[in-house]
């Protein structure tokens, strides 16, 4: 019966406990506005709007793997939908993270991203892959790394709104005399876009020729009737 009244209590205790809600953060660009999570956001933190160059960026302070004797993997996922604004379609982005490292004693640590785009209205999507261009090695002091790499809309047709999703993974792993940290400082989307030229419809296009036409044969039939200045000056006469 005792353990029965625990139980209990224990629900009820836990009915208590508030749930985290999440809300939807909105940032508002020039020509694009972008949508997420702030819960989902975890490790990226809260997001800011550089308007000068159209980024969306994140400045993480925990998003880190450390290790002192096994293997340890820290992965995180980020989700931003980005809605275009009307006359403008997008380009692609231009996609930057950095951060630090710290190798003591035969550690090592790496970092891995993948960034994909998917149209909302027809679900075609396009992936980039990212990794070091030169292994992240440097021992005995704490030294940067970056990845970079762009990613393309072409193919996804003329999307109104685009999900991306970043997939991110730093790794660590060191012996028990040794050390391997690692850690995110920055994450940003350049976005690109462009003003969309309009091309009239069939029948603007047949109504703006209907037009000139007529314009045409109003002018040749005045040209018609009004007498030359030799004919003119010969009727004076």
């Amino acid at each position: 019966m005792l353990s029965f009244h625990k139980a209990f209590l224990t629900l009820g205790l836990l009915a208590c406990v508030p749930v985290a809600q999440a809300s939807p953060i909105t940032l508002n660009a020039d020509h694009f506005s972008v949508t997420y999570d702030d819960v989902q956001a975890g490790l990226y933190k809260q997001g800011s709007l550089s308007g000068s160059l159209d980024t969306v960026y994140f400045q993480p302070n925990t998003f880190a793997a450390l290790s002192g004797g096994n293997a340890v993997s820290t992965p995180a996922l980020l989700q931003l939908t980005f809605s275009i604004n009307p006359g403008y379609a997008f380009t692609g982005f231009n996609f930057t993270e950095r951060g630090d490292y710290f190798l003591f004693g035969g550690g090592a640590v790496n970092v891995a991203a993948s960034v994909q785009a998917v149209n909302a209205a027809t679900s075609a999507s396009t992936i980039l892959d990212l990794a070091p261009g030169l292994p992240l090695t440097q021992t005995g002091r704490s030294t940067s790394w970056e990845l970079t790499g762009t990613l393309s809309t072409l193919g996804l047709g003329s999307p109104q709104t685009l999900v991306v999703n970043l997939d991110n993974s730093l790794f660590a792993s060191a012996s028990t005399s040794g050390l391997g940290f690692i850690q995110k400082t920055y994450a940003g989307f350049q976005v690109m876009t462009e003003p969309v030229v309009s091309v009239p419809e069939p029948a603007s296009w047949a109504l703006l020729l209907a037009g000139v036409m007529a314009a045409v044969l109003v002018g040749g039939r005045r040209r018609e009737r009004a007498p030359s200045m030799a004919q003119t000056r010969s009727i004076d006469v």
